[in-house]
Parts: C-alpha cells; structure tokens; sequence
C-alpha cells in the first residue's frame, strides 16, 4: 500500500491562512527555530494526526528507501528525528538508533511513542540538542538526515557535524522533498536530484541518488570522505 506523504502542510485554498506557524527565514532567531519546530508538530498533530503513528510510516518511501539500504549499519545517527516514529520502525528491525531534534517537543513525543513499544528497549534514545552544538562521546556507523536539509539554516554546517561523529566510511542517508514538492513556510530551500548530487559532492566520493516520483522525493546515500 503507498501513502500519501507530501502535502501534510500544502496549503489550503481558503482565503483565511489557518496555519499558525511563523513563516523562516535565514535570519530567524535560535529561539524562535526552536518555537517554529515545536509549531510544526503541534500543527500536523491537529491536522493530520495519523503521521504521528507508526502505522502511517511502516509502508511509506522512506521506510522502504531506509530499511533495505545497504549502506544502513548499527549505530545509527538520525539528525532531525522528529516524532521518532521512523526511528522505532528500524529499531523494532533491529537496528540500534540515537535520534536528535532541536524541538522539545517532537523528542517528548518520540519518547511517549516510544514507551508504546517494549521491544524497542536498548535500541533506541532520543535526545533533545542542535547538531551545530551539541556532543557524542562514541561515533556512529550510520546516518539518517531526513526532512532536515530543507529547513536549516546552514546545510553546510549540519553535515560537517554529522560527518564528525561518523567512523571512517561510514554512509549518510538522506531524503528532502524533490524541488518545490509541496510548498511549506517552514522550507528554506528546495533540491532537484542535479543540486542534492552537487551537495554531497563535497563531502563524498562515492554516492547515489534516486527520485521517488510518488512521494516526490530525493533519496541519496554517500560514502562520506573524512
């Protein structure tokens, strides 16, 4: 079965904007990327609240994409996790994941959800933190960046972080919505498959890239050079 994941946010053809969040830009205050993240889960809680279930993901692109990825190893790093409900997915796979999200939030949600799935224990942790800034004291295998790239404020600087807490050949995988996919006030920027493959070009060697026309995304692993 496909879902229809884009368009969570599409807007609505109404004249009144019932969307309550701020719209970003570059200039955004830290505190107020935090505010317009926690808004963005409060929001798709109200509107469609069965994305915030791990049924609504299990047979999604991204799970798909994810899961058979042989690049994929234990530990697992997902930079931008959100609710969490991906992270236990794998988890519940077997794979052991540490997921962070500069929202309150969304990491509070994640670990209610969580807790509604004991075989997850030991598999699984969220943390609340900006990867700009924040620390690990072991290095990752793996990876996730997903729905992250289009609404940071230095792309750049995210994956140079990531890249710091990965062991040697290690492999990001990552997901963004392909070009203007659905429009969103909280999007800084949109890819095509040209300018994600320019990107990680920076950073890897050795990467693919594929389009999945349904959910019109980007998904893209590389082998990254540190």
């Amino acid at each position: 079965m496909k879902i229809e994941l884009p368009g969570i946010f599409k807007r609505r053809k109404r004249h009144r904007d019932d969307d309550p969040r701020m719209r970003v830009t570059k200039d955004i205050s830290p505190s107020d990327f935090v505010l317009v993240n926690d808004q963005s889960y409060m929001y798709r809680e109200k509107v469609l609240p069965q994305a915030s279930t791990v049924e609504f993901w299990e047979q999604s692109g991204l799970v798909n994409f994810l899961a058979n990825s042989p690049s994929l190893k234990n530990e697992i790093l997902d930079v931008g996790c959100g609710s969490g409900e991906i992270d236990i997915i794998l988890a519940r796979k077997g794979f052991v994941v540490t997921g962070i999200d500069i929202s309150p939030y969304a990491v509070s949600m994640a670990n209610t959800l969580a807790s509604k799935y004991p075989d997850c224990n030991g598999r699984l942790r969220f943390v609340v933190g900006d990867i700009e800034s924040i620390s690990f004291e072991k290095k990752f295998a793996s990876a996730i960046i997903s729905h992250t790239f289009e609404h940071v404020i230095h792309p750049d600087k995210v994956m140079e972080n990531v890249i710091r807490f990965l062991e040697p050949e290690s492999h990001v995988l990552v997901a963004v919505p392909n070009k203007k996919a659905w429009r969103d006030r909280t999007h800084l920027r949109y890819y095509t498959e040209r300018s994600m493959r320019k990107f990680l070009s920076r950073y890897s060697d050795s990467f693919t890239t594929e389009i999945d026309h349904h959910e019109r995304m980007i998904f893209a692993s590389a082998k990254i050079r540190n």
